[in-house]
């Protein structure tokens, strides 16, 4: 697939940037639709995004769309990405509930101090498991388009103990989201040198969902099977879906690579941490 480049030279104003964040964006908010196979760079030529259309073969699409469309979950802490105001409760920060989903594995957290498989996942092991092929090959597009990227995931995923990565890719984690515009946001958590890939399944119909850098003023509207891979860092968000019948549907499949988890010890030195915590809070 041979790309198109584009050079993005200039950023828009931080105090215009700043009135965007959290919010669900609009047309104006882009000069560019990419529309085809495209690479884009900073003024540096740093990789900002690298659009693949129908890069997820449509048999591999449909074979895993069944899987994806179930994973359902709904949350509240999503925060910017939401597109709602953030709110209180009990000291922690909250947003409006989205379907929204992570699966795979977890670094550890103030509340939870250990390395776990996610709800989903620990649920779902199998059904879980049935979804590598499509991991690697992600994965395999990563290798091929931002190889630099790739490496320096890869290395940290081969310093990472096997039991928190997918088998033979750079990724520990993913994000399933469900037929929701995000707000605003840069992604947290994942690795700064990595890449994150994006990968889209649609159904029925409906408008909108543009995927924008708005800092950079460019967009790309995914369709089924279409695939990009971004610096997850930058600004972004989508603009407002507008469904047009019942069955409308669109899911993005997000993968990276989550930092602190080369500091996670074994399954069972996690699971030991686990009973700890747990044995603490009860007692």
């Amino acid at each position: 697939m041979e790309l198109v480049e584009i050079r993005a030279r200039t950023r828009i104003p931080k105090a215009e940037m700043d009135k965007k964040v959290g919010k669900i964006l609009t047309d104006k908010d882009f000069n560019v639709l990419l529309t085809g196979p495209t690479k884009v760079v900073g003024p540096s030529g740093q990789p900002l995004a690298v659009y693949l259309p129908q890069a997820i073969p449509e048999p591999m699409r449909e074979e895993h769309y069944p899987t994806l469309h179930q994973i359902r979950d709904y949350s509240d802490g999503r925060g910017k990405a939401s597109g709602s105001e953030i709110y209180q409760v009990n000291k922690n920060r909250r947003a409006n509930r989205i379907m929204s989903s992570i699966i795979g594995t977890f670094d550890w957290h103030p509340r939870r101090p250990y390395c776990r498989t996610t709800a989903w996942t620990g649920k779902n092991t199998e059904r879980f498991r049935s979804l590598y092929p499509l991991f690697q090959n992600i994965g395999n597009t990563m290798q091929k388009f931002v190889p630099e990227r790739w490496g320096n995931q890869m290395t940290r995923a081969r310093q990472t103990d096997p039991a928190w990565i997918v088998e033979g890719t750079p990724f520990t984690t993913m994000t399933v989201n469900n037929t929701y515009p995000t707000g605003v946001h840069q992604d947290k958590g994942d690795l700064d040198e990595g890449f994150s890939c994006l990968a889209v399944w649609r159904r029925g119909q409906y408008d909108g969902g543009f995927l924008t850098f708005p800092e950079w003023r460019f967009a790309v509207n995914m369709q089924d099977g279409d695939l990009l891979l971004m610096d997850a860092h930058q600004w972004h968000g989508n603009t407002d879906l507008v469904l047009g019948s019942e069955d409308a549907e669109r899911i993005s499949l997000v993968l990276y690579y989550r930092t602190e988890m080369m500091a996670c010890g074994t399954l069972e030195e996690e699971a030991g941490k686990e009973f700890a915590a747990k044995t603490k809070i009860i007692t």
